[in-house]
């Protein structure tokens, strides 16, 4: 079967010279938390900005890329709700949110929301998710923010967004990584048709209903961030819904399988992200006439979106979202990053750059603040 893929080490001065554009712009994404008065924030900017470039650097040297993205994604989904029950409790007291508060508009914007936006504001003019559009005091994560961050980060990654941006997917992703091999290997692959039946699903309810379906009864984080309050036999199920889905898909699933199985199985956004992978430049290819069938990259494949119909096929199922890890771990170089309209297998380190640059850009920006503002309180309780 050999070994997996160990590509030479690029020399230090290079990989510096190709970190720097990452440097510069990672300096000015933290220049705001920098600038804030105390020790915390400046401890924390620097923090962030260092582990940010220092794996930006180590995926230049070592021309690997899933094992150090993991680490970044990893962690800004741990320090994610931390920091976001952090500030619902200073705000309200609990990570429940009352009604009035809901009615009124001051619900945090969460992007799972978006594909149930759709329908309901093409035909009747509303938008049914209970936030505000433009940022307020108490609510600074608005629609009108969060869905124009989403929507340029889509266009440009695709399903990426899933790898670089969905702080829900580090938490998955976390707990699918403490085992060193799967004690579940085999997943029928039918469930992997659930997410679109979950999206058709949530999409139709949600214009019926003109509320959103997902988050109101089947979103697993709402256990790690904020849910309606228990006052009835209605919100004491959603409750407990949201808690067993999260113990379920979330910790216990990945932990046997060391898959993101909430991802496949489940995530309605995630398979609408899948449809905007034809509008991203960067894909990953696979060479049949290279490859020999050890399996390798179908078994590192978090989401399930490598098989044998997609090794025959050339490329991952559309539900791809562009981690790298079976390019990483593929001993015969057949798993390749790919520019769309050149020759497959041409330039694929070229390609890698540019996909890199793309979302590392974004993961700083996105990911490095929430990660930075965390990192502040809690250096707050100390220095």
């Amino acid at each position: 079967m050999g070994k997996p893929n160990v590509l030479s080490k690029r020399g230090i001065g290079r990989s510096l010279l190709l970190t720097v554009p990452m440097l510069l712009w990672c300096m000015l994404m933290f220049s705001r938390v920098l600038r804030q008065p105390g020790l915390a924030p400046k401890l924390a900017a620097v923090t962030t900005l260092s582990f940010t470039v220092g794996l930006f650097f180590l995926m230049m040297r070592t021309m690997e890329t899933n094992r150090w993205r993991k680490w970044f994604f990893v962690t800004l989904g741990f320090l994610f709700p931390v920091g976001f029950i952090w500030d619902l409790v200073a705000l309200r007291g609990s990570m429940s949110i009352p009604m009035e508060r809901m009615i009124s508009g001051d619900t945090p914007f969460c992007f799972l929301a978006i594909p149930m936006l759709i329908l309901p504001a093409a035909l009747t003019k509303t938008v049914i998710f209970p936030g505000s559009i433009l940022p307020t005091a108490s609510n600074p994560h608005a629609i009108a923010a969060m869905v124009g961050l989403w929507l340029a980060a889509t266009l440009v990654l695709g399903k990426g967004w899933c790898s670089y941006g969905c702080f829900f997917g580090g938490i998955e992703e976390g707990f699918a990584s403490v085992a060193k091999k799967p004690y579940l290997k085999k997943v029928d692959a039918r469930w992997r048709w659930m997410p679109w039946a979950v999206l058709a699903f949530i999409v139709l309810m949600s214009a019926a209903l003109v509320e959103p379906v997902y988050c109101t009864w089947l979103c697993p984080f709402k256990a790690v961030t904020e849910y309606p309050a228990v006052r009835s036999l209605e919100t004491a199920a959603q409750a407990g819904i949201f808690i067993a889905l999260f113990l379920g898909l979330v910790v216990v699933l990945p932990l046997l399988t060391k898959k993101r199985t909430q991802c496949s199985f489940l995530c309605p956004f995630g398979a609408f992200q899948s449809i905007f992978n034809k509008t991203s430049a960067i894909d990953v290819r696979l060479d049949t006439s290279k490859c020999v069938p050890c399996n390798l990259c179908e078994m590192s494949c978090p989401t399930f979106s490598i098989d044998s119909e997609a090794v025959k096929a050339g490329k991952p199922m559309m539900s791809c979202m562009k981690c790298g890890a079976c390019v990483d771990v593929c001993p015969r170089n057949a798993a390749v990053w790919h520019v769309k309209g050149t020759e497959p297998g041409a330039a694929p380190e070229r390609a890698r750059l540019l996909q890199l640059y793309a979302a590392w850009a974004f993961t700083a920006m996105f990911g490095g603040s929430i990660i930075a503002n965390t990192l502040s309180k809690l250096f707050g309780m100390v220095v």
